[in-house]
Formats: structure tokens, sequence, C-alpha cells
């Protein structure tokens, strides 16, 4: 009987089931003079169904890691990452932080590569154009 109460605890309360992580509301990129390439990121909530639901999306001062990956526009299952860049940085809030992910080294200027840029990948990613 315990176990029954404990697992319809979260339904009695009123909780939705889901569990809320950073996603990318926008993201833009633009070519640095040296052909590196900066990927300018705004953050958003996105629900995750399955897991326990959490006190909204404030990061409460935790880490949030943003990256993008580049692939060949003919990949469609993003299985062949051809270059990568990732920024943690400490966040007070989730919801409309923006970070700056910058690659380390030139990128090529291909219109045939596109950018995954991701938080969590369990949420919303978007996929824009290489530069």
């Amino acid at each position: 009987m315990r176990r029954w109460l404990l697992l319809l605890l979260p339904i009695l309360a009123g909780c939705e089931s889901g569990l809320e992580a950073a996603g990318v509301l926008d993201a833009t990129a633009a070519r640095l003079e040296d052909d590196r390439v900066s990927v300018e990121v705004t953050l958003t909530c996105g629900l995750v169904y399955g897991f326990a639901r959490s006190e909204g999306c404030d990061a409460d001062g935790e880490r949030v890691c943003v990256s993008a990956t580049w692939y060949s526009a003919d990949d469609t299952a993003f299985a062949h990452p051809l270059h990568r860049a990732e920024s943690c940085q400490t966040v007070p809030d989730i919801i409309g932080t923006q970070v700056t992910v910058t690659t380390p080294e030139s990128v090529d200027r291909d219109p045939g590569l596109r950018i995954l840029v991701s938080a969590d990948p369990r949420v919303m990613n978007v996929v824009i154009p290489n530069p």
C-alpha cells in the first residue's frame, strides 16, 4: 500500500510529468576575420517527458553547456560530425540567456555544411547554415 501511495504522490500533488531542461530558442552564426565561426545562442526551456518535473527552469547558478557541431547537408542522420565547438558557463537563469560558441580553428566557407546547435540533446535543437 505504501508503494502505491508513493507512486500516486506526484499525481495527487498536481505535478505534470517531465523534466525542464535547457533548449535552444534561436541561434545565428557569423564568420570571424580568421575564418573561425562564432555562434550566438539564446536559450529557453524544454520539457523532457518521463522524468520528474523540476521547480521551473531556473539554473540556480548551475553550469550550462552549449555545443555547435558541423555536418554535411547530406548527412541527414547527423552521424558524421566535421567540426565541433562547445561553451560552458554558470548562469543564474536559463530562459533568455545568451551564450557564444566559437570554433577553435577555421571552418571552410562551404555552403554545403550545416550547424546543429544544442544545449540539452533531449529538448529543442536548432539547425542553421554555415556562414
